[in-house]
């Protein structure tokens, strides 16, 4: 009899906090999951550097480790067609594929049901005009939303797929949260439960026999925002402005992601649920910040030929070049800036012959008189006019993610992450 299996990827989720909120007596649909079936504790790389969402999902999407897959940055995989992706992989073999916010994945399918990429990864989305629509807006929004920044086109774009792919059952619920648009995580939760019921819709109309559903807002919670779960016991506490003594956002999410878990489970279908890795409690106060516009911000630095311009998750970005000399040219300059307050450094670049990949990795608080110089470009920058900020590092990487089914298995208690590839194609090959 034929099945549709769903990865749910809840990304760099502690399941750890989520037992205790069981214990509380909430998330009942975790907690029917963890009753009935047996948690698999994952192992990803041995080198902090390597533990990377966009590196661990590309091993469970490939079945490669890094060694062997070698993607190091998001969005990196759209130049690496010659790495088979589980969804390609099975359309190959007959079977109909979804998609919605594959994290680092590119799409190569030919007829998938549908593939609505992530808001970081530059590929092309199927489905129709609005799948299409809903996508530009999401990217949009995602990636402009350290400015509180939502083009009108994006709002359109966002209620349109409201209209369409939610039930009026739920629109209730996002007036709610559209009250508690300030308080912090709460737009991040917004697009996370937009995600869960887009996806159920799509599923419900196309059914394809493997989908996939990938969903960040947990994780970006628990980065920066962590020390204000009820579950944290640590001395770290994020200040007043910044997130409010008694909220906690963290159990907002989890609650959102027990509905989609119920919801998905009450149906008939293989349901595999997996972190990837997972988060554990930061231990030094970190400011995250942003470029408000990144070629603006290249320009005024005197970074010249640059082809392309990419902004990606948080601080990160990356620069196109033609030639490897430009490119080089320019990692000098970015690399050259210091804080003239205490002669930090504001970038980090990973020069990667064409292209660089950059991170502003200055990590304390940049007020209205805090300024930038270099001794081989302009320099007593008024770096506060260029970024926002984005938050307060809360949590970091831990190697050890977390895998749950919904039907009994045969692995064993701690596996390799990349065995969860054959873990969905051996399930999905069997039930089709």
């Amino acid at each position: 009899m034929e099945k549709q299996t769903i990865l749910l990827s809840l990304n760099e989720l502690n399941f750890g906090y989520i037992k205790k909120y069981i214990e509380e007596g909430q998330l009942p649909n975790f907690k029917a999951l963890f009753d009935n079936h047996p948690l698999i504790e994952t192992s990803s790389e041995s080198k902090y550097e390597l533990l990377e969402p966009w590196i661990q999902w590309v091993t469970v999407h490939t079945g490669l480790t890094y060694d062997e897959h070698k993607v190091y940055r998001l969005g990196d995989i759209v130049e690496r067609k010659e790495l088979n992706q589980i969804w390609e992989e099975l359309e190959k073999q007959g079977v109909k594929v979804g998609a919605l916010s594959p994290f680092n994945a590119d799409n190569r399918l030919k007829n998938p049901k549908f593939f609505i990429p992530d808001p970081w990864t530059k590929t092309t989305p199927s489905g129709n005009w609005l799948v299409k629509k809903i996508y530009k807006a999401i990217h949009q929004t995602v990636n402009e939303n350290a400015q509180e920044n939502i083009q009108l086109s994006s709002a359109i774009g966002l209620g349109l797929g409201i209209l369409a792919y939610i039930p009026m059952s739920q629109w209730m619920s996002y007036f709610r949260l559209f009250k508690e648009r300030k308080l912090p995580g709460v737009k991040a939760i917004i697009l996370d439960k937009m995600f869960g019921d887009i996806f159920y819709t799509l599923w419900k109309k196309s059914s394809p026999q493997f989908s996939s559903l990938f969903l960040n807002t947990g994780a970006h919670i628990q980065h920066h925002y962590l020390f204000n779960s009820k579950q944290y016991k640590g001395d770290l506490k994020n200040p007043e402005w910044y997130c409010p003594k008694n909220y906690d956002p963290l159990i907002k999410i989890l609650k959102i992601y027990d509905q989609v878990i119920g919801k998905l489970n009450s149906k008939n279908i293989n349901l595999i649920v997996a972190t990837g890795l997972h988060q554990k409690p930061h231990k030094h106060l970190t400011f995250y910040w942003r470029l408000k516009n990144h070629k603006n911000f290249i320009d005024k630095i005197g970074i010249k030929n640059c082809t392309e311009v990419l902004p990606r998750m948080s601080r990160d970005f990356l620069l196109k070049f033609a030639n490897e000399e430009n490119a080089k040219k320019a990692a000098l300059v970015l690399e050259s800036y210091i804080s003239d307050k205490d002669n930090m450094g504001i970038f980090a670049v990973d020069n990667r012959g064409l292209d660089l990949f950059v991170e502003l990795v200055y990590p304390k608080e940049i007020d209205k008189n805090f300024t930038i110089s270099s001794k081989t470009a302009p320099s007593n920058i008024s770096f506060y006019e260029d970024v926002v900020f984005v938050a307060i590092k809360n949590g970091e990487h831990d190697g050890t993610g977390y895998l749950i089914t919904n039907f009994k298995n045969n692995l064993n208690t701690s596996i390799e992450l990349k065995k969860v590839n054959k873990l969905i194609t051996d399930t999905v090959l069997e039930t089709v």
